[in-house]
């Protein structure tokens, strides 16, 4: 091949990429452009990460027809790469990651999906071969898809080869947590009643036993303890309930009687996937099964971050502007109704928070949980039967919000009010 390229431009290749001086990103592509013709296995990876790193570059911002092309021609680049060079697989992936995401921006999801299904099976057989490494996330891509698609049973089948893999890294940076998360989410949306408890007692006993030797944040526990209680009493395992709802009210006594240690990084969202995830009136994902949805809905295990870019634009667009004007002669369904709706905005409203605004999440929200309380108060003197669930719901939800941002002396009588009020609907 290399008779077919000029020996002159070879040259100034070489010299661009050893020279002393750094390479600018086009220069970079431009020499391994050449020099991908006339040794392949060295620069087509160097030539697809060339261009990856290029195509997200500040200038093609607002040129994304030009940024597709550079990300199409890394994966073509990785694609040359013969089949039975070792790296194949990883350079591939790492091409197709960004064309993936490109895609889903575009509002080409058909072909996003796609490409995110045939990167799952090349994750696969790395695994498969024992070379994978983290390739399990990719899988994760995948699944995260079929999720926002309804494909919920698909997803959470997924999701439970993802923790298979993701068990031996549950000491770096709570991966594993993560990943157990998700398959919990899943495993309830798809109506899995066992496999979804399973998998949040597995979160918890993670929580647990990472609690005292790594010095994890009480928090984190907290969190974990409380979906699993959330299910236990929507499943009807009351007895089970009560015990996780007691142990979340010491945690949380405790934290307001010392604080917490530092939160970590990713405390606020691991919260706002577990607030969104509780309770039976959250905006649910839309549901099916194998057939997909006409409506893709957030994949409301994972963090909004890790949600297709489409998906979340159109979440997020929908959140209207919060209105607590309730007539004051509103009848017991009707005020139950607005209760509702507004928990469903105060949900979207914290997610879209904290995905902005990372741990300054709380400020902007905790306007709409106090006038979540104070609505579902009124239903309660209205009719205490009717409001009492509204009632400790949304003082559940409060105390979480105000423990997420390091408020325990807050959250605690919440909390205590809330269990008060729980055992009377029992």
């Amino acid at each position: 091949m290399s008779g077919d390229v000029d020996q002159d431009a070879v040259l100034r290749a070489r010299n661009v990429l050893l020279g002393s001086g750094r390479p600018t990103r086009r220069d970079e592509v431009e020499a391994c452009r050449v020099l991908a013709r006339v040794s392949p296995a060295t620069y087509l990876p160097r030539l697809s990460r060339a261009l990856v790193a290029l195509g997200y570059g500040d200038v093609f911002d607002e040129l994304p027809k030009a940024r597709l092309a550079l990300f199409e021609e890394a994966a073509e680049a990785a694609y040359a790469l013969d089949g039975s060079d070792p790296m194949r697989t990883k350079v591939l992936l790492k091409a197709l990651d960004p064309l993936q995401h490109h895609l889903f921006v575009l509002g080409r999801r058909p072909e996003g999906l796609a490409l995110r299904e045939e990167m799952a099976d090349l994750a696969r057989g790395a695994l498969e071969d024992g070379s994978g490494g983290p390739a399990w996330s990719t899988l994760e891509l995948w699944a995260r898809a079929l999720a926002e698609e309804g494909r919920h049973r698909e997803a959470a089948e997924i999701h439970e080869e993802v923790v298979r893999h993701a068990r031996p890294y549950r000491t770096q940076g709570g991966g594993a947590a993560w990943a157990v998360l998700e398959w919990m989410a899943e495993a309830e949306a798809a109506g899995l009643r066992e496999t979804a408890l399973a998998a949040a007692r597995e979160l918890v006993e993670m929580e647990r036993s990472d609690l005292a030797p790594r010095g994890t944040t009480r928090s984190l526990l907290l969190f974990a303890l409380l979906r699993l209680a959330e299910l236990l009493d929507g499943y009807g395992e009351s007895e089970a309930a009560s015990a996780a709802f007691d142990e979340v009210a010491e945690l949380l006594a405790g934290a307001a009687a010392s604080g917490d240690i530092s939160p970590g990084a990713y405390l606020y969202p691991y919260w706002a996937v577990l607030f969104g995830l509780s309770g039976p009136d959250r905006e649910p994902p839309t549901p099916g099964s194998s057939a997909p949805s006409p409506a893709p809905a957030p994949a409301f295990g994972a963090e909004a971050g890790r949600w297709t870019p489409d998906v979340r634009e159109r979440y997020f667009a929908g959140l209207p502007a919060p209105s607590t004007a309730v007539d004051a002669r509103a009848t017991d369904a009707e005020l139950a109704g607005q209760v509702l709706t507004h928990r469903r905005l105060t949900v979207r409203s914290a997610l879209h928070a904290v995905h902005r605004r990372g741990y300054l999440f709380l400020e902007p929200v905790l306007p709409l949980f106090d006038e979540g309380v104070a609505l579902a108060r009124r239903l309660y003197a209205l009719d205490p039967a009717v409001g009492g669930a509204s009632l400790a719901r949304a003082l559940f939800d409060r105390a979480s919000a105000l423990t997420a941002g390091q408020r325990f002396t807050e959250a605690h009588p919440d909390f205590q009010e809330a269990l008060v009020l729980r055992a009377a609907q029992r």
